[in-house]
Parts: C-alpha cells; structure tokens; sequence
C-alpha cells in the first residue's frame, strides 16, 4: 500500500492524569478547543573521535528528551490541575460546582499522559508519558478567544499502530473570550482600558534520570513566579504611579509598595448551574517596567511588565461538572 499524506484532521489528542509518574494514564480529557500540538524529540546523539583520523569512529546517544507544545482556546477550567498540581471540587448546591487549583505540597511535579493519534494508512498512534507543565501562558485580547500555550516536556514515549480512538475527547463548554474577561489591580479596582493581558506562570520543571537508563525516572518543579504583560489604552497616569511608588516620581531610596492584588476573571454571567467562569486571584503584584510609544497616528498604548510574589490567592473555574475528569 502506497503512503499519502494527510492534514491535521486525521489527528488528534486527548490527556489523563497519571497516578504514577511516567506510567500511562486513562486518557479522555481535552485540554479547549482549537488544540494543536508540536512534538520536538532529541536522543542528543554524539560522535567520538579518537587520535589517528579526523573522522568519528563512534557514537553514542545521551538522554532520551521529548518536548510538547501545547496550543488550545480556553473553556474548561481542568487542565489547571495540571499545571497547578492539586484540585479540589465542591459542590455549590444550585449554583453548580467550583474547582479550586492549588499547588502541590512540597516540589513533586503533577505528571500526565497525552495520546496523539494519527490516522494513516499504517496508523500511528504515539502515547507521551511523564509530561509536566514547565511554563503556561494565557493570552486575552480584544476580539479574540483567550488562548493558553503549554510548555511540557516528557520522559518517555510509546508507539503502536493500533487502536486510535474513533471518537477522541472534545471540551463540551463554550469558550471564554475576551468580551467575558475583566481586569483589577489592585482588587477592587477594574481596568476597563484592557487592551490585552497575558499571565505567564513558570513552573521551571526539572526530568530527573540516573544512571542505568536514558530515560528520566522523576520530575520536580523548582522556582515557581506569575509574570503577566498587559496593555491598556493610555487615558491616565495610574500604572505610572504604581511604578514610581508615589505621585511625584520615582522613589529615592525605598522599594515601591506592592499592589494589593490582581485578579483576572473570565464570567460568562449566567446564573445556577448555567454559570461557566475563571477566577484568578494573585497577591503581592509588582510592576517591573512600562513602555508608551507616542506618535501622532497612533492611539496610545501603555504596555505594562509585572510579576507576583508568593502563591495565587486562588484559583478557582465554576462549572457544572461534579468532579474534575482528570
């Protein structure tokens, strides 16, 4: 039989929870709509030389390193669980139900498995195991759904040529877009001059081999920070001051205050179990640097750099599923 090529619709991936790091997982969870995925594999295969020839005589491969790039279009609040590391669900009576995301105690990093099938004359049917969030990245902007890119590298990977699923998951609610989307900082204080707001949260996720094997037998999450950019039409002077730390300007000798907190909701403003949100609650936010371009044909745009210290407050999607599916 002759090969022929195929497009993205002959593919497809769905992720599960691991209850042991690197061992494959029930896999049935979609991550949004609008997935894609970028697999990039390295067996860091080295030649060596020797005296006598300026040609290697040799090789051999180092460690085995997978990594995913994961893209999708926010709806359900469960991926969270991955990259927070815990989720604990509640039952809100006739108002649905919240899960709330919260970091894993101690550095132990949440692993999942991701099965990407591809439909082809001799399928292939990959199952990515040990994967663990390293970074994440939520975008809102004007006009658009809120996109989330997920950084993950793996330990170890399988293939077959059998057994794709026929009916693959899908995220079954509505998107959460930019219209559904709000601003405080610090609470209380909402910013509807938006113009777009990305959260990046860094994980710095470590794989750890040892000897006897090229592929890593544990995964840790180091340093963890929240940074986010955001954009806002310039119609004060607010984050200016926030930067100085007080009105006049900078401040001389002492560390600016931080803001009391930022908070980024996406509500879709239903009632009871119809309610479908996200509510990201950070504390100690700082701004780092601002940037505003002024030129005479242009709407002016302040671009803001920030980061949070210490955990999110909370992290909590409504929905009316009763427990997370991971």
């Amino acid at each position: 039989m002759v090969d022929f090529p195929v497009g993205g619709s002959a593919a497809y991936m769905q992720v599960g929870k691991e209850a042991t790091y690197a061992a494959v997982a029930t896999t049935n969870v979609a991550f949004g709509h609008n997935q894609k995925v970028t697999v990039d594999r390295n067996i860091n295969s080295t030649p060596v030389y020797g005296l006598g020839s300026p040609y290697a005589s040799a090789n051999f491969a180092g460690l085995f390193e997978g990594k995913l790039t994961i893209t999708f279009d926010l709806a359900s609040t469960y991926w969270l669980e991955l990259a927070m590391g815990t989720c604990t669900d509640v039952d809100d009576g006739s108002f649905g139900y919240s899960h709330t995301y919260a970091d894993n105690t101690g550095y132990v990093a949440t692993s999942f498995s991701l099965e990407n099938g591809i439909n082809l004359d001799t399928d292939a049917l990959f199952k990515y195991l040990g994967c663990v969030v390293d970074t994440f990245e939520m975008v809102s902007r004007i006009g658009e759904a809120t996109h989330v890119t997920v950084n993950a590298p793996y330990a170890n990977e399988t293939l077959a040529t059998t057994g794709l699923d026929t009916t693959p998951a899908s995220d079954a609610e509505d998107l959460l877009i930019f219209s559904e989307g709000s601003v405080q900082l610090p609470s209380g204080t909402t910013l509807a001059r938006v113009q777009s707001i990305t959260l990046r949260g860094i994980k710095n996720a470590q794989l750890i081999p040892g000897l006897g094997s090229r592929i890593p037998s544990k995964a840790i999450w180091k340093t963890m920070i929240f940074e986010f950019d955001m954009e806002l039409s310039f119609e004060n002077d607010d984050m200016v001051v926030a930067l100085y730390g007080q009105a006049t300007g900078p401040l001389t000798a002492t560390n600016p205050a931080a803001q009391a907190s930022l908070i980024l909701t996406w509500s879709n403003g239903a009632a009871t179990t119809s309610r479908r949100s996200l509510t990201m609650t950070f504390g100690s936010t700082h701004i780092g640097s601002d940037s505003l371009p002024q030129a005479v044909e242009e709407h002016l745009v302040q671009s803001v750099k920030g980061y949070c210290i210490g955990a999110p407050t909370s992290i909590i999607g409504i929905d009316n599923t009763a427990a997370n599916p991971l």
